[in-house]
Parts: C-alpha cells; sequence; structure tokens
C-alpha cells in the first residue's frame, strides 16, 4: 500500500506510461497499420515516446496545477435564503 505521498509521486510516472502506450499505439497503427511487425515498431515508439513524455509531464503538471490553482479561487459563502427566496 502506498502512502499519499508515494501515490502522488508515481502519479506522473504510471500517467505518462499509459498515455504514452495508448497514443503511441494509435499512431504506430496509423502509420504502419495493422500488419505483420507492428508490436516491435509500436514498442520501438513507445520507448521513444516515453523518453519525451516523461521529463515533460515531470515540468508541466506541477506548473499547470500551480497556474490553474492561481487562477481559481474557494467559493464564496453565499448567504442562506428563506424558502421561496430567489436571489
Amino acid at each position: 500500500m502506498l502512502t499519499p505521498r508515494q501515490a502522488q509521486f508515481a502519479f506522473i510516472p504510471s500517467m505518462v506510461t499509459v498515455m504514452s502506450a495508448t497514443i503511441s499505439f494509435a499512431m504506430s497503427a496509423f502509420h504502419h497499420g495493422f500488419q505483420a511487425g507492428l508490436v516491435q515498431v509500436w514498442l520501438a515508439n513507445w520507448g521513444l515516446a516515453f523518453l519525451v513524455a516523461l521529463p515533460v509531464a515531470w515540468v508541466a503538471v506541477p506548473t499547470v496545477r500551480a497556474v490553474l490553482a492561481r487562477m481559481s479561487q474557494a467559493p464564496s459563502r453565499v448567504p442562506a435564503r428563506g424558502m421561496g427566496e430567489m436571489g
């Protein structure tokens, strides 16, 4: 079982693995077709995609989180209204 900190640390490599595998397969199948050798082409492309995506994600995810945190704000407290009141 992972601690919350370990889970947070494992999130980016896990997500990069799934996304790079999915997209590299889709692109390999699109360019190579469903022919013999597709798996070998996909695995080679997946390795390259992972090597590019991991460092990008290590930088992009915290940056995007910080930007979104700065752009968002906690909802303001709305005063309770009585039954039938519209506001």
